[in-house]
């Protein structure tokens, strides 16, 4: 699924040598020293992506950075408006005729189907099967990155490319309305029902949530997938629900995925009313004006609720499923991969981008351009969507362990990106059981 990137965008690696590197980490900039020497390495190096504006100005920052690091090596940044549409075959034309050096993408190469063909893996799956990437595996930069930011990008235990950060689903608070009326942060489900009820009952509407104008994956993506990781994932055997459905351990009809169905329900009760018909792209706006105390959102959104409201004091906490605490955590969804292309024109020079961005001033830097949570282990981060998450920030459980993303086409009818989302929408309004809906999943699961 892959909708939420859109509307951030337009709408949902390996260094040969780390020279450079070392004095940029001395130097405590995020601009490198201006030491390097013209008999340095030369070349022309081709990056892409799409019309992402914080990552393209931070991409752009980091590229013209590494040209004065490297000033006889040329960077060029292609961009393509579109992920969902003009970029996908950018990124086609440059990966079949290498005329790119690094490429990013939003699909991750893990998990894998069981059964992987050409007709359910992604376009980076299939390429990572095809020996398409450039081995990264023994780059000294790589031990910068947590083992999920690796482990996504490894196929047949092949390196293939670094996950460069993630954004998270949680509930953003005003932390000003927390305080007017009382209430406190939940850890809990029942802490949580209690909340909704109580600022009800002061007439207010408690959370806000925008389905409207073709965003029915919402529903899956802020309230059904966080209820299923607290509640489902800790009695799936293989600790992978997905990976689970698809050996049979796990069936969609047990009392697990009912009871997050169930707890859905109960939620939706208390989002705006008319949710479905309320537009997505309104949604970071509505809350900045405080139409609601809090918000079922992804962190891509913090920066258009701050421009909206730069006094906005928030805060957020984990979509609580259970009563167990511990078992409320909030939702990782990887965002842009680096892949360097096994045959591209100038592969020494884009492992030498890679250490560059992958050190330690200029990661912290990319992390604050583009409000994205870090992949990285360690760091000190400004932005303000790290002062939101505050302990969270990086922290959850990785989207991939619920539902891939985007969910194949081949499995079953209502387990698709555009069925899948409908139904829990029928759920929430009370038109469908939890029971039925469960049922239904199961009848047409086709592993």
């Amino acid at each position: 699924m892959i909708f939420h990137r859109t509307k951030r965008i337009s709408f949902r690696v390996t260094a040969t040598t780390a020279i450079g590197v070392a004095a940029l980490m001395a130097a405590g900039s995020t601009v490198p020293a201006a030491s390097a020497q013209a008999s340095g390495p030369s070349g022309s190096l081709k990056i892409i992506t799409w019309v992402n504006p914080p990552a393209v100005q931070a991409l752009t920052q980091i590229d013209n950075e590494f040209m004065k690091q490297y000033p006889n090596v040329k960077v060029t940044l292609e961009t393509e408006a579109n992920v969902t549409a003009g970029y996908v075959t950018l990124l086609a034309t440059s990966v079949d005729s290498s005329s790119a050096d690094i490429v990013t993408s939003t699909n991750e190469i893990q998990p894998l189907p069981l059964k992987p063909t050409r007709a359910n893996m992604n376009p980076m799956q299939y390429w990572a099967s095809s020996n398409v990437f450039l081995p990264l595996n023994g780059q000294p930069w790589l031990k910068n990155f947590n083992s999920a930011a690796v482990q996504t990008e490894t196929y047949n235990g092949q390196i293939d490319g670094i996950l460069s950060g993630v954004y998270q689903r949680v509930v953003f608070y005003n932390k000003t309305d927390f305080a007017k009326y009382h209430v406190s942060v939940p850890t809990t489900y029942s802490q949580f029902m209690t909340l909704l009820a109580t600022l009800s009952a002061d007439h207010v509407t408690p959370l806000w949530l925008g389905l409207g104008g073709g965003a029915s994956i919402y529903a899956p993506d802020f309230v059904t997938m966080p209820l299923m990781a607290s509640l489902w994932l800790p009695h799936a055997p293989g600790a992978n629900i997905y990976t689970d459905l698809q050996t049979g351990s796990q069936k969609w009809d047990n009392p697990y995925f009912v009871q997050a169905l169930t707890e859905e329900a109960a939620i939706a009760k208390y989002i705006e009313p008319d949710y479905t018909g309320v537009s997505w792209e309104g949604m970071p706006a509505a809350f900045a004006e405080n139409k609601a105390p809090m918000l079922l959102d992804g962190s891509w959104d913090l920066a258009t609720v701050q421009k909206a409201n730069p006094s906005i004091k928030l805060g957020s906490f984990p979509l609580p499923g259970s009563n167990i605490a511990s078992q409320n955590l909030p939702l990782v969804q990887p965002d842009l991969n680096l892949e360097v292309l096994r045959h591209g024109h100038d592969t020494a020079n884009a492992l030498k981008w890679m250490a560059f961005f992958a050190s330690k001033p200029i990661y912290e830097q990319y992390v604050d351009i583009t409000g994205i949570s870090p992949s990285e282990t360690s760091g000190t981060y400004t932005s303000f969507s790290s002062g939101v998450l505050g302990s969270w920030l990086g922290k959850g459980t990785q989207v991939a362990t619920i539902l891939p993303n985007p969910m194949p086409p081949v499995e079953g009818y209502y387990d698709t990106a555009t069925e899948f989302p409908l139904l829990q929408e029928q759920v929430m309004a009370g038109s469908t059981t939890p029971q039925k809906a469960a049922q239904l999943i199961q009848s047409s699961w086709k592993p």
